[in-house]
């Protein structure tokens, strides 16, 4: 099967964002659901306000050959090949600096880069304070 573009891969991103938006807003659960059994191709996981993996999916995983030992717990653009400016727009964001679809290529655990299409949805608390973010991610043609 062929990687889509960077534009398909925005458009499935952002749609599949909205599932779990809806999801969260529901009780019973379906979110950590539709989280956990993404569909093939769409990795997911979400960061705390300090910038560190507290959650990824299976897909993820296999995506970017890696372990959930080796991403929770861990600073997210330690997994960046550019990790300076990776930790510099999380830090941003995380500061409320607004949140876009981007393309960056991020380290496989194999050692080689892969370019992914990443879109992001804030994590709130319930009095609307920023406390992390879901990441929704799938590789793309490069």
């Amino acid at each position: 099967m062929a990687l889509p573009t960077k534009d398909e891969a925005f458009e499935r991103l952002e749609a599949y964002q909205q599932r779990l938006d809806e999801a969260a807003a529901q009780p019973g659960g379906r979110h950590d659901t539709l989280f956990d059994q993404a569909p093939p191709g769409v990795g997911l996981h979400e960061i705390d306000a300090k910038g560190t993996v507290k959650r990824v999916n299976r897909q993820e995983l296999e995506m970017l050959g890696r372990r959930a030992e080796e991403l929770l717990g861990q600073p997210v653009w330690q997994f960046s090949v550019m990790q300076d400016a990776s930790r510099r727009a999380v830090d941003k964001k995380l500061a409320g600096g607004g949140l876009k679809p981007f393309v960056r290529t991020v380290a496989h655990g194999d050692g080689s880069g892969v370019t992914a299409a990443f879109v992001e949805r804030y994590l709130k608390d319930a009095k609307g304070n920023i406390v992390g973010i879901r990441t929704a991610l799938m590789l793309i043609a490069g």
